[in-house]
C-alpha cells in the first residue's frame, strides 16, 4: 500500500511538472500582445519597448522558462499584468468559492445519481424512463441547463436570486446545474454495480443463509458500489475544476473559472497560467485522496496495488 501511494505521489508530481511546462508553452500561443494590452492601443513604440523590457518579454525563451520554473517551484506565480497583484493571492481569494461549489455539486450528483442507480439496479427490468432522462441530461450543454434553471427559478418564479454572490441562496442553482450534469454517470455505474453484485456467488450464498434483503443490500451490495463511485468522484473533481468556468459565468459565481476567463480576455498571462497550475494541483490531490479512500473501502484494491 505504501509503495502504491509513493508511486501515485510521484506520478502526481510529474503531472504537475508537465502542466507547468505546458502552460509556459501555451502562453506563446495565446493571441494578442500583453504589452499592447497594458500600454494601450495608441501607445508609441518606445512605451511598448519599455513595457516588454519590464515584463522580460524580450528575454530568450530558455531564460524565461528557467526563471518561470524556479519561481513556481518557490510558490511564486508572478504578478498580474493588469492588477499588479501577486497571482497567488488573487487565486486563493476565489479558490474557496470554487471548491465549495464543486463540493456541493459533487454531493448532489452522488446522492441523486446513486439513489436512482440503486433503484434501477434492484429492478428486474431496466427503467426506460431513467434511461431517457439520462440521455436528456447528457445531451444538454451545461451552460444551457444553467440558463434554463436561472430563467425558471430566478426570473419566472422569483424563488432564487438572479445576481451572483458567495451566499447560500446564490449557491443553489449553480450547484444543481453541476450536480445534474453528473447524475447519469453515477446512476449508470451504481445500477450496473448492483446488478453484478446481486448475481455474484456471495450474494446468492447470503440469501441462501436466510439473511433479510436489507442485510444483503447493506452488507454485500452497497459496499461493492462504493469503489467505482469514489473513483468517479475523483475524476469529477478534474471535470469541475476545468469546466466550472461555464457555470460560474452563467451564475456570476466569484470563483476561479471567472478569474480565468477574465484573465484570458485581458491577456493577463500570469493569472491565466496560475489558474491552470493551481487547478492541476487540486486535481492531483483529490485523485490521490480518492485512491486512498478506495483502498480502505475495497480491500481488493490493496492486492491490486502490490
Amino acid at each position: 500500500m505504501a509503495r502504491y501511494l509513493i508511486v501515485r505521489t510521484a506520478l502526481g508530481i510529474l503531472t504537475i511538472v508537465g502542466v507547468v511546462l505546458l502552460t509556459f508553452v501555451l502562453q506563446f500561443l495565446v493571441p494578442g500582445d500583453p504589452a499592447r494590452r497594458i500600454a494601450g492601443p495608441r501607445a508609441d513604440p518606445v512605451v511598448l519597448a519599455t513595457v516588454r523590457t519590464n515584463l522580460h518579454l524580450n528575454d530568450p525563451v530558455t531564460t524565461q522558462l528557467v526563471a518561470y520554473v524556479e519561481a513556481v517551484g518557490q510558490g511564486d506565480l508572478g504578478l498580474s499584468y493588469i492588477r499588479r497583484r501577486p497571482v497567488f493571492d488573487m487565486i486563493f481569494e476565489v479558490l474557496p468559492a470554487t471548491l465549495m461549489l464543486a463540493a456541493t455539486g459533487l454531493v448532489i450528483e452522488i446522492v441523486l445519481g446513486s439513489a436512482l442507480g440503486l433503484w434501477d439496479g434492484l429492478r428486474r427490468r431496466r427503467s426506460s424512463g431513467l434511461a431517457a432522462m439520462n440521455i436528456l441530461l447528457l445531451s444538454i450543454p451545461t451552460y444551457t441547463l444553467g440558463f434554463l434553471l436561472l430563467y425558471i427559478f430566478g426570473f419566472k418564479l422569483g424563488l432564487l436570486p438572479l445576481s451572483g454572490g458567495p451566499g447560500l441562496e446564490e449557491l443553489i442553482l449553480p450547484a444543481i446545474t453541476l450536480g445534474l450534469f453528473g447524475v447519469p454517470y453515477y446512476a449508470s455505474v451504481v445500477a450496473e454495480s448492483i446488478r453484478v453484485a446481486a448475481s455474484s456467488p456471495y450474494a446468492r450464498t447470503a440469501i441462501a443463509k436466510g439473511l433479510a434483503p436489507r442485510q444483503v443490500l447493506r452488507g454485500h451490495l452497497l459496499r461493492n458500489c462504493l469503489s467505482p463511485v469514489i473513483t468517479l468522484a475523483g475524476l469529477d473533481i478534474a471535470i469541475y475544476v476545468s469546466g466550472v468556468v461555464f457555470v460560474e459565468t452563467v451564475f456570476a459565481w466569484p470563483g476561479i473559472g471567472v478569474l480565468a476567463q477574465e484573465s484570458f480576455a485581458k491577456l493577463d498571462r500570469p493569472v491565466l497560467m496560475g489558474t491552470v497550475i493551481v487547478g492541476a494541483i487540486v486535481v492531483v490531490l483529490f485523485n490521490l485522496l480518492a485512491d486512498i479512500l478506495r483502498m480502505f473501502v475495497d480491500p481488493r484494491t490493496r492486492s491490486e496495488s502490490v
